[in-house]
């Protein structure tokens, strides 16, 4: 039986809070792993307001590849649902949110030279400033893994042409 420390505690400047993600695994990679892409699962409203296309968008409705076929087309409806989601969480207590940002909403076409959506950029800068005049902290992840694979479709498919190549 292990010895629990009493006197282990967490500092007093933790903050606790909440993350996004789906409770079930929305795809089955790699021996049922599960990469989770939270804009991916919680947002949905994949065509609107200049959403680019992403890897994600085809790869979730190919047969088998997701979840009971479900793909991030409506997803948990944050994206028309924010503000209702912030006061849950207000409600909740919560001292601290983090997400992610969906890159095929901020540049649809997902270029380093691409334009970058404006409508995407004022989402995502509404959502942090009622997260702060609610008394909620945001923290916005962005990891190599995330951008990757939130890349624009139209970027895969010029990869997968040969047109990424340096010496064409």
């Amino acid at each position: 039986m292990a010895v629990v420390d009493s006197k282990r505690t967490l500092p007093a400047d933790f903050i606790w809070g909440f993350a996004t993600g789906q409770r079930i695994p929305l795809c089955r990679v790699l021996s049922n792993s599960c990469i989770l892409l939270a804009s991916f699962q919680i947002e949905g409203s994949t065509a609107v307001d200049g959403r680019g296309k992403s890897i994600w968008d085809d790869f979730s409705k190919i047969p088998g590849k997701t979840l009971d076929g479900r793909d991030g087309d409506v997803a948990t409806d944050s994206y028309r649902l924010w503000k209702e989601d912030i006061a849950l969480l207000k409600s909740y207590g919560v001292k601290s949110y983090r997400f992610s940002f969906s890159w095929s909403r901020i540049i649809p076409l997902g270029g380093r030279d691409d334009p970058v959506n404006p409508l995407g950029i004022k989402f995502y800068s509404d959502f942090i400033d009622h997260l702060l005049e609610n008394g909620i902290i945001p923290f916005v992840v962005c990891s190599c893994l995330l951008c990757v694979t939130e890349l624009a479709q139209f970027v895969a498919d010029l990869v997968s042409l040969g047109f990424a190549s340096r010496t064409a």
